[in-house]
């Protein structure tokens, strides 16, 4: 059985390699996703790089209000049901 992904570690290395501008809440903070682990963020921005717990963060989203691009592939199979989520493989 193959392990399935981690929602969190896909949006984050999305963010992060497209240098995406993000917006940290919970702490206020702005910046790029340079890198990530299991317990914080590396958030770079023009006051320098800042390390970031996980466990002061409540969202993470795009600074335009967009979400990352998404590969055609990972759209709903059925248009009846667009709230639905479907398991993939990978």
């Amino acid at each position: 059985m193959t392990a399935r992904p981690c929602v969190q570690d896909d949006f984050l290395q999305t963010l992060a390699k497209d240098k995406t501008t993000v917006n940290v809440n919970g702490i206020r903070l702005s910046g790029q996703l340079a890198g990530f682990d299991q317990f914080a963020v590396l958030l770079e921005s023009g006051a320098g790089v800042q390390l970031v717990f996980k466990h002061a963060i409540s969202t993470v989203m795009p600074a335009n209000g967009r979400g990352p691009a998404r590969d055609p592939a990972d759209a709903p199979l059925s248009r009846d049901k667009p709230n639905h989520v479907q398991a993939r493989d990978r």
